[in-house]
This record gives structure tokens, sequence and C-alpha cells, in this order.
């Protein structure tokens, strides 16, 4: 068996893109696109390097978060390879798929639901650690696969990190770099590189 182990910013979903979360809080919120865009930067990245979802949420006045988040179109947020991708992925009985992402647990986990991800993958993990290398053995351990693959727009590990079968591909959507480990889109020939 395979583990997949994907991230969601910006490797699933287009966090940066016209549906992704800055842009909907700083133009959505308030009439004041100015203050908005204070009241996001002033929470964006707290000390943790973690978005303060629940303190943005309070400030903007934001009633029904979930729905206003799928009236806002984050749904459409998804890049287009990436239902597809994980669709086929689910008729594969040698693969499980784990979405591993680093950000606010509540915010996140919306995110990754209302994004219809959730219902095409096997476990959705929230941690507020960046560095999920451990988070990763844990997966491992649980789920004691042949092989793992990780992919992940920011890599911060190498395969010597670990003590089992592990590639990691760095998610370069914006075809920025190119080397073995960069990929730029998700379709069956990541899995089939092993």
């Amino acid at each position: 068996m395979i583990l997949l182990i994907l991230d969601y910013d910006n490797t699933l979903g287009d966090t940066y893109g016209p549906y992704g979360e800055g842009n909907i809080f700083r133009t959505k919120t308030l009439s004041d696109v100015t203050k908005a865009t204070e009241i996001y930067e002033k929470y964006r990245r707290w000390p943790d390097d973690i978005l303060v979802y629940q303190k943005l949420i309070e400030e903007l006045q934001i009633k029904n978060p979930e729905q206003f988040f799928i009236n806002n179109w984050m749904p459409k947020q998804l890049f287009p390879d990436v239902i597809p991708f994980l669709k086929s992925l689910q008729m594969r009985k040698d693969i499980t798929t784990v979405v591993l992402t680093a950000g606010d647990e509540i915010f996140h986990s919306m995110k990754v639901k209302i994004s219809g991800v959730t219902d095409l993958v096997h476990q959705v993990v929230v941690t507020r650690i960046r560095d999920k290398s451990g988070m990763i053995q844990r997966l491992h351990a649980h789920y004691q696969p042949e092989h793992t693959i990780v992919v992940d727009d920011r890599i911060n590990m190498v395969w010597t990190d670990f003590d089992f079968p592990i590639t990691i591909y760095e998610m370069d959507r914006a075809h920025k770099k190119e080397w073995p480990w960069i990929i730029h889109k998700l379709d069956e020939s990541l899995i089939s590189k092993i």
C-alpha cells in the first residue's frame, strides 16, 4: 500500500488566488476594503505563523463563516486537476490518501470540507506545527505503508529525515522551478514514479 500525503494550501487549493481566503477576507467582508485589509493583515500572521481565525471572524463580523465562504466561492479555490486526481485515487485500493495541512484547526477543517476534498480522501489532519515531519512519521506508523509520498508547496524536509521509504515532491503551480523533485500538477505519474 502507498500512503499519499497531500498539503492543502497552494497544493490542492489556490489560497492566494481570487477564491483564496485572503482575497475573500479583504474584499467580501466590509464595504471599506482598506479597513478589511488592515484587519486581515493584523491577524494573518500571528507569532506562530497561523491565521488567528476566530479573532478575524469576530472583528470582521462574519455571522455564519461556513455559509459566508460558500457564498463567496471558496469551493472554487481548488486547482482544476485536484478533483479528477482524487477521484481516480478512490478507485485504487492500494493507495491511502491523507490531507495534512498546517493552520488554524477550525478554519482549515472548514476550508477542506467546503472544497469537497474531505469526501475524496481517507483522512484530513490539521496541525498548528509548520514542520510536518513528526506528523508524517505518525501517519506512517498508523497506516504502515510500503511507501509514502508527500506533496507540499513548502518543503522543509528531506528523505534522510525518515527511516522508511519516502518520496517528497515540492508542488510548484507557478512553474518557476524545474528539478526532478518538483511537480506542477497532480496526475497518475506521481504514483507511477516510485
